[in-house]
């Protein structure tokens, strides 16, 4: 090993090329699994959604023509997310032999938005809750792919993706059966009257009975036509941790001049968490009517609506009937009218890694578009048992890669370093600081846990998903979390940092914040930093280039960004740069000279995370053991990786620098470049010269 060393040029160059094929290879291995092993292709997609870019990616399986006939899923994200964050569901199904169509909704990712969305939204009216942020339009590129079946079409969505899912099927499909359709045709088309009976019943019958022979055979070109448009509308929708505000709650239509209640024309599933908001669904007034239900509705059991006599039947257990043998179940998924929701003891934002959604999804699709490695109706079908899933591999290797990345900052530094441009970064003389006294570092040490544990659940407590927003600052409110606990976090430094000057003056100890460089040396610092963040994103489009990869485990994500989207970070940049700073002068104060260099930058590694990953622990603990939660953990998970990664810059940097000024720079450009590459924008921002100059 000595000759992987930060500690020499030479040594420093092996690591740098050792870490560089770890991030190959686990970025290779990623994209087996992604990829089911060769057997699925993945295609980068960037579409034209009524002059805006929608960008995302396809699966479907290898082999496949224009003579295909292949059933689809569309999947969105949630808020704060981009379309990569799905990519559990989408690796499940694509598996087993689905298309798949994950997407960026419009403001995140590089996904643009567009003029007006698909209800007409636009600057002065759009609502991120309430729109189907371009799922529509997937859904519509869908429809131009010829080896897709169009009767069979699926949609999902994962939190706000459960809103555009919602705002989506509705749109799509609307809420009038094929038989009202048919019933609204006789009544506008051909002058027929009926009483509120007579809408109800069979409207084929009553044109054969009422129709002369031309009336009706004009009558059959229109029913063609209409029955051809109802059954390659949208079939299966799945909210996963919302509550279908479009889909479940029945409308109002008129139907042969009456007004009557109808459902959502589309067969609907619902996944969520035991530990989600969204719990109470199964009671809701609004769920009770549309199921047709007196009682709570039961969970994991597939029901049959009938909208015409109001009456929901339990058809059985989820996972216990298939449409391969209960013809009531395949009945009532062909006439749109299946219903069914699922709970899994998990939070809100583990829907998205979680092995217990992603059966049940998988095992909905299955079902409602009659498809599992093959038509689940043939002779000989073989399904792949829907509990079967590789995809957690593909998130520890995508995590893996990330942290390589990481790591792989500290031996190009030393490498950076060694130039002409750079000498005068490093200080000179820091590196006989003196150790910091050991008892006191211990104190110091148990303090920072017990206080990191109550900044982030103070941070998690305050926050919400509607905390004041800001148009310099245009991302979704999940950027609050990073700030709150960077803000709080870099005063307690500051407190720390005033104690220990006054007591370090007192005993004669020197002070020394690491702060002392010359303005020519902090700027090459800055140019430093920049040099090594275009390292890192050059790494990012290596990996997307050969295999369609980026940086990322489950919210911990460094993904790719529009040209523009760094002036968005370097304003975010600016936001938490001092507090940052605040927290790398304490972080690096601390340093001790008596023991081994690895013992004392895992000490403060353990330190400065441990309070965050115990308040982490103890949330999902007695969460699960029944408790209620310590705090709103939904938006910090990325936290528990982010800072330890960013602690070990931090001293390391100092360690080669001697000074904090390179290791802030850029760990703040490197959470800014998180940040901005992973949340997208909260409202609309139109497109302008500057956004339309960049090539995507």
């Amino acid at each position: 090993m000595g000759k992987f060393t930060n500690k020499t040029v030479d040594g420093a160059k092996r690591l740098f090329a050792l870490l560089v094929v770890l991030i190959l290879l686990f970025s290779f291995l990623a994209h087996m699994f992604a990829t089911n092993f060769g057997r699925v292709k993945i295609e980068q997609i960037n579409i034209d959604a009524r002059g805006a870019l929608l960008d995302g990616e396809l699966y479907y399986p290898v082999g496949t023509s224009d003579e295909s006939s292949l059933p689809a899923v569309i999947v969105t994200h949630g808020a704060g997310c981009t379309h990569k964050g799905m990519n559990s569901y989408c690796i499940e199904l694509a598996r087993r032999g689905f298309v798949v169509f994950a997407f960026s909704a419009n403001g995140s990712g590089i996904s643009e938005f567009p003029k007006r969305d698909e209800i007409g939204a636009g600057e002065q009216d759009y609502n991120a809750r309430n729109t189907p942020g371009g799922l529509h339009d997937a859904l519509e590129f869908v429809r131009t792919l010829k080896f897709v079946d169009q009767t069979r079409v699926g949609m999902m969505g994962h939190s706000q993706g459960s809103r555009r899912t919602s705002y989506a099927a509705s749109l799509d499909v609307g809420y009038y059966t094929l038989n009202d359709i048919l019933i609204n045709v006789l009544y506008e088309e051909f002058g027929q009257k009926f009483t509120e009976d007579e809408i109800t019943q069979d409207a084929v019958a009553l044109a054969e009975e009422r129709l002369n022979e031309a009336q009706l055979a004009h009558f059959n070109d229109i029913r063609a036509e209409k029955t051809a448009h109802f059954d390659t509308r949208l079939k299966a929708a799945l909210v996963v941790g919302g509550d279908a505000p479009q889909v479940s709650p029945m409308q109002t239509v008129v139907v042969g001049g009456f007004e009557v209640r109808r459902n959502a024309q589309v067969n609907l599933g619902l996944i969520i968490g035991d530990y989600d908001s969204y719990i109470g669904y199964p009671a809701a007034e609004t769920t009770l009517e549309s199921w047709h239900s007196d009682e709570t509705v039961t969970a994991e059991t597939w029901y049959a609506i009938d909208d015409v006599a109001a009456t929901g039947e339990q058809l059985g257990g989820f996972t216990q009937i298939s449409i391969t043998d209960n013809e009531a179940l395949h009945a009532a998924i062909e006439g749109r009218a299946a219903r069914v929701v699922c709970f899994n003891p998990e939070q809100h934002a583990t829907n998205q890694i979680s092995v217990r959604s992603v059966t049940d999804a998988v095992k909905y699709f299955e079902q409602t578009l009659a498809y599992n490695n093959g038509e689940l109706l043939a002779d000989g079908a073989q399904p792949i048992n829907a509990s079967s899933t590789i995809f957690f591999a593909h998130e520890v290797l995508n995590g893996l890669a990330m942290i390589c990345m990481a790591l792989m900052l500290v031996p190009l530094m030393v490498m950076l370093l060694s130039l002409r441009t750079f000498a005068q970064v490093k200080v000179v003389g820091a590196e006989t600081k003196t150790s910091f006294d050991k008892k006191k570092y211990w104190l110091f040490g148990g303090l920072m846990v017990v206080i990191g544990f109550a900044v982030i659940l103070m941070t998690n407590r305050i926050f919400n998903p509607f905390l004041p927003y800001f148009e310099i600052l245009p991302l979704f409110f999940n950027w609050w979390v990073v700030f709150m606990y960077l803000g709080f976090m870099g005063l307690v430094a500051v407190a720390f940092l005033a104690i220990f000057y006054v007591q370090d003056k007192k005993s004669g100890r020197p002070v020394n914040f690491g702060l002392k460089a010359s303005g020519k040396s902090v700027l090459r610092s800055l140019f430093l930093s920049i040099c090594m963040i275009a390292a890192a994103y050059i790494s990012l489009d290596v990996i997307r280039y050969l295999f369609g990869e980026d940086y990322r485990f489950w919210n911990n994500v460094f993904g790719v960004m529009k040209v523009e989207y760094w002036w968005v970070a370097l304003k975010f940049a600016v936001v938490i740069f001092l507090p940052q700073l605040a927290i790398n002068v304490l972080t690096n104060y601390t340093v001790r000279t008596d023991i081994p260099e690895w013992k004392d930058t895992l000490f403060t590694v353990v330190f400065s995370t441990a309070g965050v990953w115990l308040c982490c622990m103890l949330n999902v603990i007695m969460l699960h053991s029944g408790g209620a939660a310590l705090c709103n953990w939904n938006s910090a998970f990325a936290l528990v990786l982010m800072l330890p990664l960013t602690t070990y810059l931090s001293r390391k940097l100092y360690k080669l620098t001697g000074s904090v000024w390179t290791g802030t720079i850029l760990i703040t450009f490197l959470i800014s470049w998180a940040t901005v590459s992973s949340i997208g924008y909260n409202t609309y921002i139109g497109q302008s010269v500057w956004s339309t100059f960049f090539y995507t």
